[in-house]
């Protein structure tokens, strides 16, 4: 009977369980990036709506955390892909 030895477990190795790291990981990068453009749509919108001196600057640093976003988010996918 030693067959019936090895059912019903789950056996989950190392490249398994790194695989559904990185798979959390990556969605976790995805919703850091859609968090990041729906900041820059509310602060676009609200620069729109609300007529102050600060637009410019307000704008510009959206989209300044708009490219450092993707740019960080494309080296740590890299780096975690290959790692």
């Amino acid at each position: 009977m030693d067959f019936l030895e090895g059912i019903g477990t789950i056996e989950l190795g190392s490249s398994g369980v790194a695989d559904i790291l990185k798979l959390l990981f990556l969605v976790l990068v995805i919703g850091y990036l859609i968090y990041v453009f729906l900041l820059i749509l509310r602060v676009r919108i609200l620069a729109d709506t609300v007529k102050t001196p600060n637009n410019n600057t307000s704008k510009l640093f959206s989209y300044a955390l708009l490219l450092v976003g993707i740019v960080g988010s494309a080296l740590a996918v890299i780096l975690i892909l290959l790692g």
